[in-house]
């Protein structure tokens, strides 16, 4: 069998009597009730020999005739032939398994309750006295042994937690250590730990293949290699996962076992198996084997069990910790994105005569989706060939790090067509083309595109599928009223659909004072807890208030204006969408 393991007493197994005896009081006992009965009363041990307490004459010879420790008050020899010849007699058992026995010699005179019997015999109140002994003898041995297995079991758990919480920080040690743990207390030859996959569940059918062994003890690769179950239907693993712990004692004899000959073969006739259960979630299940038939106990069963379940909290927690290593890897990796990008967005925005412009977006998560730019490029065709001041919003469908790197891949393109030159619907074209060639076709943008000609004041722009931004005209100081507000027309199919499509461009003509918002739906589509949305007129009027308590408000002034207004509308409430807005104002 194998060893036990360090700082844990083996499996106490049902000995022979002569194993509960401490300090000789149970012998004394029985000198005390055959002193009093005038019998003679003997205790034997399992293998029948008499238990007595040493004398003078067996301390000169402490191993006479005998196996037992010398500084035993007690030792064991040959029964002598009146206590065999006996009939008076009774057995102490413990669990149904005899340990031992008290037989009664009575002397010539001795009585058996109030009437006289006849030498040599003895008569009912003997007998039951005998009786009544056994039974008294057998519950305190049986006491005796619970408490060794109590206290097996306790160091058991507190060494496997010792060691789990020491040592094991991966589900491979983890798992390594519970089965170590077990083999050695328990005192088998073999096992084995498999685990169930972390989203598939308890595979189901007549085949070991959508399980994993993640630790093993002494068992042939041929054993774990085969995806043959040890029960038919996988019986076994059922009856453990339902509950109970499953002990065959012979495999060989077992009608369940599917090859009795494999397990022969493999030298493994004992199986003794638990589930690994955690918070109800079955994660796998404990197999070990022993290299001849046992009988396993009530104890032997509850401690695997609990080594079971100890080891599937460990396993659990081991699982939780390699998954926090990763979100952290994940997560620093983010802020390394995070960082990129902001890069990317300008720090300083391009002053052009005439021109102000402010710009700012408010990622909902650490990485965004939206996109925002200002920028100086060539003269467009038939507009003149100075310096023009473009503009672009944009809003990369779904959120994280594949909008995050999708976004950058439509700056990065329409960065690089417009220092190229052309019409802005042409570089809008050229860039739709680059996406749809490099992108699935579940992966699109919406983009507004403006190019503003300082020496003329006309906003030329093209919108692909975007919200549509918002004119506000505020000439000569005055309040713009209702009339002085509408909405730039949209048209266009999303970047990354159709490398077909052909996009056009509007123009319009802007005078000093006006002001041009472009902006993401993050913007309008936010709500507070009342799940009311901000919305566009919202929008509109929080930078309408401004323009009119200030009328040559700058276009900085406009975009804080109105991000207040709408954080005093929303509140505390999460932010659950990227929040992006542009503001130009044109001077005179």
């Amino acid at each position: 069998m194998g060893s036990a393991s360090p700082g844990v007493a083996p499996t106490p197994r049902i000995e022979s009597i002569h194993a509960y005896l401490t300090d000789g009081s149970m012998l004394r006992l029985c000198e005390s009730i055959a002193h009093a009965a005038g019998v003679d009363l003997h205790l034997l041990d399992a293998d029948g020999r008499w238990i007595k307490l040493r004398d003078e004459a067996d301390a000169e010879c402490p191993k006479s005739n005998d196996a037992d420790p010398g500084d035993d008050p007690w030792h064991r020899v040959e029964a002598p032939a009146e206590v065999a010849a006996s009939p008076v007699r009774a057995s102490v058992f413990v669990d149904k398994q005899a340990i031992g026995e008290f037989v009664l010699v009575p002397r010539d005179g001795a009585t058996g309750g109030a009437m006289e019997r006849p030498a040599g015999s003895a008569g009912p109140a003997y007998e039951e006295m005998v009786r009544l002994l056994a039974l008294l003898t057998g519950e305190f041995c049986h006491e005796a042994l619970e408490m060794r297995h109590r206290i097996r079991e306790l160091g058991a758990l507190f060494r496997l937690s010792s060691l789990l919480a020491g040592e094991a920080d991966t589900v491979d040690r983890v798992l390594s250590v519970g089965l170590d743990l077990a083999l050695g207390v328990l005192e088998l030859d073999a096992g084995s730990i498999v685990l169930f996959p972390e989203d598939g569940g308890v595979p189901d059918g007549d085949s070991e293949a959508g399980v994993e062994t993640m630790a093993s003890r002494n068992l042939s690769p041929e054993w774990l290699g085969s995806t043959l179950p040890l029960s038919r239907g996988r019986e076994f693993d059922r009856l453990v996962l339902s509950g109970d712990t499953l002990a065959v004692p012979d495999l060989l004899a077992d009608a369940r076992v599917v090859q009795p000959e494999r397990c022969k073969a493999e030298g493994v006739r004992s199986f003794l198996s638990a589930a690994m259960v955690h918070r109800d979630r079955p994660i796998g299940v404990i197999r070990l084997y022993g290299k001849d038939p046992t009988s396993f106990g009530q104890a032997d069963q509850r401690l695997i069990r609990a080594i079971g379940e100890q080891a599937a909290t460990a396993v659990s927690q081991a699982r939780l910790l390699d998954i926090e290593k990763r979100e952290r890897a994940i997560e620093r990796q983010l802020k390394l994105a995070s960082a990129v990008q902001r890069r990317m967005v300008p720090n300083e925005l391009p002053r052009l005569p005439g021109l102000d412009v402010a710009a700012r977006s408010e990622p909902s998560s650490e990485l965004g989706g939206d996109l925002h730019d200002a920028f100086v490029h060539g003269g467009e065709g038939g507009s003149g060939d100075g310096p023009r001041l473009g503009m672009v919003v944009g809003d990369v469908v779904g959120k994280g790090l594949p909008a995050a790197l999708l976004m950058s891949a439509v700056r990065a393109s329409l960065r690089a067509h417009a220092s190229s030159g052309g019409p802005i619907e042409e570089i809008v074209g050229r860039t739709n083309r680059d996406l749809c060639r490099d992108s699935l076709p579940n992966e699109f943008t919406t983009l507004w595109f403006g190019s503003v000609d300082p020496a003329t004041r006309v906003l030329t722009y093209c919108p692909a599928g975007h919200e549509p931004p918002v004119v506000i005209r505020a000439r000569g100081g005055r309040a713009p009223g209702p009339e002085d507000v509408a909405s730039l027309r949209i048209g266009g199919l999303v970047l990354g659909i159709s490398p077909e499509e052909e996009y056009r461009s509007m123009s319009i003509a802007l005078e000093p004072g006006d002001v041009v918002l472009a902006y993401s739906d993050g913007v309008t589509d936010a709500r507070n807890f009342d799940d009311h949305k901000w919305g566009w007129q919202r929008m509109v009027d929080a930078a309408v208030d401004v323009l009119t308590q200030h009328p040559d408000a700058s276009a900085s002034m406009v975009l804080d204006n109105v991000l207040w207004s709408l954080r005093r509308f929303v509140g505390l409430r999460r932010q659950v969408d990227d929040e992006t807005l542009l503001v130009l104002r044109v001077g005179g």
